[in-house]
């Protein structure tokens, strides 16, 4: 019976130096994975931008994701702090990157089409020989997604129909990654039962122990990067749904040391946007 670790973050806001610590808690989880035989999903429920980061602001986040994907992220959902850009900004985001960028209930504003090439519903993903949807929802701000081009659907609506699709699809774990807040995630797992679990930012809620809603596990990491989520799922194919067998936040505080190779990689995101920022064509 394989065991999945499902690694989180969300509501990083643009913490480029902390990244490089998380980036430590990362490969630190990986090797006791790989030592107890478990396989490992980084997943990031949004936000990981933020403008008031002059890196992010130039690049249009994407030196964000660039570390991200240094950090070795398997798919992150787009947070409000995403789609305040436009669709041609969100593109590049989106082709940046190898990770699926997720947005369910999000599409371009006169059409049902996704909001940018590149972005879409969910990913299907082979873990250990299990099949694992990951989809993504997030957070409605009418104001804010038309001023960019986009318009939003009820996460009810996206999820009722999209969760028996993944099931009908072979997936036998549904992950959500959402950036709705957690009192819209229990809404969520109640509208639309069948997900496995929630991994969910926004509200910026460090929950020390999974909120069950249902047959739904809601986990979520805090905000600017000062938890790393780990949740270890027992996948027995046969019995469905997974069994949660450890969940825990880890503290990434100033005790914890840089990732050399991330610090590395910040060292060239940052020569990378200055080069942006001269140029002004981010």
């Amino acid at each position: 019976m394989p065991t999945l670790t499902l690694l989180h973050t969300n509501d990083l806001h643009g913490q480029f130096d902390q990244m490089t610590r998380l980036g430590t808690l990362v490969q630190r989880q990986r090797a006791l994975a790989a030592a107890e035989g478990r396989a490992v999903l980084l997943l990031d429920a949004g936000d990981s931008t933020d403008e008031a980061a002059w890196e992010c602001r130039v690049t249009k986040g994407r030196a964000n994701f660039a570390m991200l994907e240094a950090m070795g992220c398997d798919a992150a959902v787009l947070g409000n702090t995403e789609t305040q850009w436009d669709a041609a900004a969100l593109e590049k985001l989106a082709a940046s990157v190898h990770f699926p960028v997720l947005a369910a209930n999000l599409f371009a504003a006169h059409s049902n089409q996704p909001p940018a090439p590149g972005v879409r519903a969910y990913a299907m993903l082979t873990v250990a020989g299990v099949q694992v949807a990951v989809a993504g929802v997030t957070v409605d701000n009418p104001g804010l997604l038309r001023r960019a081009g986009y318009r939003s659907e009820a996460r009810a609506v996206a999820l009722g129909g999209l969760v028996p699709h993944l099931r009908a699809e072979g997936a036998q774990v549904v992950i959500v990654l959402s950036h709705m807040g957690l009192e819209l995630d229990k809404g969520a797992a109640a509208a639309a039962p069948g997900i496995d679990v929630i991994v969910g930012g926004h509200s910026h809620t460090a929950l020390h122990r999974p909120h069950r809603e249902g047959g739904t596990v809601i986990v979520q990491a805090g905000h600017g990067g000062n938890y790393l989520g780990r949740i270890d799922l027992a996948v027995n194919v046969a019995a469905l749904p997974p069994v949660v067998a450890h969940a825990e936040l880890i503290a990434c505080d100033a005790a914890v040391p840089p990732d050399p190779t991330l610090s590395g990689m910040l060292e060239l995101v940052r020569f990378e946007a200055e080069g942006v920022r001269k140029k002004g064509d981010g």
